[in-house]
């Protein structure tokens, strides 16, 4: 079946016209609890309005929107390189892997163009791992958490 969706990356001025879907995919993709909404969608869109974080969104010919994924260009602290780091990536139906693969290479050019080392992300989701490692990706770390109470 061929790919018929466009992957475009939204300009700062552009972001309040997806921002109700951009929310909705990062509630989805990074499990962002109720109580701290305020603070993340607030860091979150000063980010992608000072072009700090950038936002893709794919959409089908008719625009219809199929996913949204949320990059930054950060600097690992021990390695000294910057890094493309994938905060968020939804899509609204399962993808294949021809379309893993396509949107996988668009990150790598995207990475490649702006100097960095590696495209970086993490996810608790089952299906993401499976989908990094069909991609070639390799395990960098685990992270876990151990609640003490508190704030």
């Amino acid at each position: 079946m061929p790919i018929n969706n466009s992957v475009y990356r939204l300009l700062a001025i552009q972001i309040p016209t997806f921002w109700e879907a951009i929310k909705y995919a990062c509630i989805e993709a990074d499990e962002v609890d109720k109580k701290d909404y305020a603070n993340y969608f607030n860091d979150l869109l000063q980010a992608l309005l000072s072009d700090k974080a950038q936002c893709f969104v794919i959409l089908d010919k008719d625009r219809i929107l199929h996913g949204i994924a949320i990059t930054k260009i950060i600097t690992d602290k021990i390695l000294l390189k910057k890094e493309l780091a994938l905060q968020v990536l939804y899509s609204m139906r399962p993808i294949s892997d021809a379309e893993l693969f396509r949107n996988l290479k668009i990150l790598r050019d995207l990475a490649i163009q702006e100097g960095c080392f590696a495209v970086t992300f993490q996810s608790r989701n089952p299906r993401v791992w499976e989908m990094a490692k069909i991609s070639g990706c390799t395990e960098r770390n685990r992270s876990f958490i151990y609640e003490v109470g508190g704030n």
